[in-house]
């Protein structure tokens, strides 16, 4: 009779979480501490609905990232709240409050069954879920809540930023493709050594991410801090478009870096006939041409093709390429990744990095997952007989395919390097680079090392997917569209003759790194606040 009336009761319970609503919940709440679990959108939801009125105890995420930060370093709307100075806990800090004394507030979408479960295994049984009393607010009014659209509200916000915020003479802005990384990163640490006064803040989307002493860190995914960082800063270094709802003001300075070096393969954004089909992106780089001060380049080559790409006229500081930098560390950056991947020191390691392709079905906005098409075994095989030892294979894919390959089994002798933060430590680290049609290629032919390039679908890419700056033919490195004959390239491979070609060509391009590009960069910019 026992465990009947016990199912009866876990019914009865979840027939009542199916009909809660906000005023049930407004009433629960009152004499009470509330706990909110879940540091999300849907947290943010609630934060517009009640700001500081209805305060908790605690706010907890089981997501270790979130876990001792400040609730507005993750959630927008938090921004400018007492709540927002409320630090993200774990799930164990309930157990400090009585289960008679407290009211939950389950903030996620999906999932809300295991939190349940875990807070009656805490003996908690007073908790709220948010999604459903939002699907019964619907129900009950018979029609969705009419919403301003995200831009517009991102816009709102970054005017009242400009009206009401002043500029942070110190502060530097840096948003790059990826995380703490590219040209921004080696400017950062460049600048890092000149100047102690700076305010550096670096947008991240990944919380782990490791930064510098002296730098902090912004979420990229709380656009309200987002928004009000890069208004408030006087400097924006960026290596693409600013967002649409951004509004640079008169007092700023934008220095566009983008996210190649000092050449490039392919024709790119306003230059590209590619992006034909995708007029608001061609909108956007037009907005964003006219709002850069300066590009850093790397020769006359670079600078002509950023004046085409970005619709860009103003002034070009012909600095080089400050992530090529990384390609004078050798010792350095492989010592670090060989100890990274627990790689055997003695032995040597070629890096293949292929870029992504476009979905045929699906438009030039989606990318593809392709199989590998590289014979691990052949290449290795080539590589031990031409230059002698024992050789690693580091497979560097494109972010965008990375995933579709994470859980592909690979020969014990080739490691999966995409997910690593930083792409020129690991040409640097590298004796030998592979690619195709990426213009990582040209990074170690800067230091002389060996490039070769295999493109088993060399024509099809030719003709469907970028136009090329560069005719591929005319290009230093050896070129081969199948694997034994990349293994031929590789057996006949010269180096004098290697090296003479790829001087005739950076010369020929104006190309000429030193090593140095990130320190002219960060002396322009201290030049600039002083």
């Amino acid at each position: 009779m026992m465990k009947e009336t016990r199912k009866d009761s876990r019914v009865q319970n979840h027939q009542d979480r199916k009909n809660q609503r906000w005023e049930d919940f407004e009433r629960a709440v009152t004499g009470k501490k509330l706990i909110l679990i879940g540091a999300g959108a849907r947290l943010g939801r609630y934060l517009k609905k009640y700001g500081d009125s209805c305060e908790s105890a605690c706010v907890i995420d089981n997501d270790e990232a979130k876990q001792g930060l400040l609730l507005d370093e993750i959630v927008p709307e938090a921004f400018g709240l007492k709540e927002g100075k409320k630090k993200i806990s774990d799930i164990s800090t309930i157990k400090s409050y009585d289960a008679e004394e407290i009211v939950v507030l389950i903030t996620i979408k999906n999932g809300y069954e295991t939190i349940i479960a875990q807070l009656e295994r805490f003996g908690i049984h007073h908790f709220f879920i948010q999604t459903i009393m939002e699907e019964n607010t619907r129900c009950q009014m018979k029609k969705k809540i009419t919403q301003k659209d995200d831009m517009t509200v991102r816009r709102e916000y970054a005017e009242a930023c400009c009206l009401h915020e002043p500029i942070h003479d110190k502060k530097i802005f840096f948003s790059a493709y990826a995380d703490y990384t590219d040209h921004g990163k080696y400017i950062t640490e460049a600048l890092l050594k000149i100047r102690e006064d700076l305010d550096i803040v670096w947008v991240v989307y990944n919380l782990k991410t490791e930064v510098p002493a002296g730098v902090r860190k912004v979420y990229g995914r709380n656009w309200k801090r987002f928004i009000y960082e890069m208004e408030t800063a006087k400097i924006w270094v960026l290596d693409l478009a600013t967002p649409d709802y951004i509004i640079k003001r008169p007092q700023q300075l934008y220095l566009q870096t983008k996210h190649w070096a000092s050449i490039t393969l392919k024709k790119f954004y306003l230059d590209a006939k590619t992006f034909e089909s995708v007029p608001e992106k061609i909108e956007n780089w037009k907005r964003d041409g006219e709002l850069i001060d300066y590009i850093i380049t790397g020769s006359d080559f670079d600078t002509d093709s950023c004046r085409r790409g970005f619709g860009f006229q103003k002034e070009a500081l012909q600095y080089g390429s400050p992530r090529s930098d990384a390609l004078f560390r050798e010792k350095e950056n492989r010592d670090k990744v060989y100890e990274y991947y627990h790689l055997a020191k003695e032995k040597m390691s070629v890096i293949y990095a292929p870029t992504y392709r476009f979905d045929k079905a699906r438009g030039k906005n989606v990318h593809e997952s392709r199989n590998i098409e590289l014979d691990f075994w052949t290449v290795k095989n080539a590589l031990e007989k031409r230059f002698g030892g024992e050789w690693h294979i580091l497979m560097r894919l494109h972010p965008s395919v990375a995933m579709a390959f994470k859980d592909v089994k690979m020969p014990e002798f080739v490691t999966d390097v995409s997910s690593y933060g930083d792409s020129q430590e690991l040409v640097s680290a590298a004796d030998i680079m592979i690619s195709d049609f990426s213009s990582i290629m040209f990074e170690p032919a800067f230091v002389k090392k060996p490039v070769f390039l295999f493109a088993m679908d060399l024509q099809d890419y030719l003709e469907n997917e970028y136009e090329l700056l560069i005719p591929y033919e005319e290009l230093p490195f050896p070129i081969a569209e199948a694997n034994e004959e990349l293994a031929e390239r590789i057996l006949e491979f010269d180096l004098e003759i290697y090296r003479k070609n790829v001087e005739a060509f950076l010369e020929r391009y104006g190309v000429h790194e030193d090593g140095r590009a990130s320190e002219r960069v960060a002396a322009f910019i201290s030049e600039y606040l002083s």
